[in-house]
């Protein structure tokens, strides 16, 4: 059994404890190797070709797009099957959360309805990005600048939902100690990079510090609390998988 804090008598964590039937060591499993398995593809998808620069002319676009069509739609395979290991990573994620906060918790919702609309988010943005390739091949070229311009911005829309995920987690994680307290606090500062990501999208200068640490530091940032947070969801449901035995 685990601590945490107490909850309502029809809550699955009853007089501050967590029930578990083996179920859960073996959900934590899962949602570790999805989590380890998006991070590999996301590190793989580092050397695909990047979208091209937005803004660029017609003209340009569909010089880039046609002059490696095969990165780009590796690049897009990529980016969907780490779509996948993500929702199921975020997915064993919140049923930790839940089985910890009780089925009335705020952070474990606010952590999987923000994953769902960061989910959501960034494959709407594949969607545009999936239009682009596919255009430059055999679609009108004069539309190229209009779909890069709604992938540029749907992208940046991605960090408000991301924002809300991390306080989810920070909130979950330090209110009923799920998982380690340092996991807790490098997702509340992931969060506050996003923050300043959020807060230059106004900025004239795109190479302003403000930009560059709130977007690139956030990303880097929650590529390795994902990481870390894979490995200790894999290293618990091993230990607790060897005391039941």
């Amino acid at each position: 059994m685990e601590a945490r804090a107490g909850s309502g008598m029809n809550d699955p964590a009853v007089a501050g404890q967590v029930r578990d039937d083996g179920a859960g060591a073996r959900w934590d499993r899962i949602a570790a190797v999805a989590g380890l398995l998006f991070i590999v593809l996301v590190v793989a998808s580092f050397f695909t070709p990047e979208t091209p620069d937005y803004p660029s002319s017609a003209d340009q676009l569909a010089s880039e797009l046609t002059a490696d069509r095969s990165g780009h739609q590796m690049a897009l395979l990529l980016g969907f099957l780490s779509d996948i290991a993500f929702l199921v990573f975020v997915a064993g994620l919140w049923s930790r959360f839940r089985r910890h906060e009780g089925t009335g918790g705020m952070m474990s919702a606010l952590f999987a309805i923000a994953a769902a609309a960061f989910s959501a988010t960034i494959l709407i943005s594949e969607g545009l990005y999936l239009a682009l390739v596919q255009t430059a091949e055999s679609g009108d070229p004069a539309t190229l600048p209009t779909l890069a311009a709604l992938d540029y911005w749907v992208g940046i829309c991605i960090v408000p939902a991301g924002v809300a995920m991390m306080i989810g987690a920070t909130g979950a994680i330090l209110g009923t100690h799920a998982l380690p307290a340092w996991l807790g606090y490098l997702s509340g500062l992931n969060a506050v990079l996003l923050v300043l990501s959020l807060a230059g999208v106004y900025e004239t200068d795109e190479e302003s510090v403000l930009v560059g640490i709130g977007g690139f530091g956030g990303f880097l940032l929650f590529l390795v609390w994902a990481l870390a947070t894979s490995i200790v969801l894999l290293m618990r449901s091993s230990h607790r998988a060897e005391v039941r035995a």
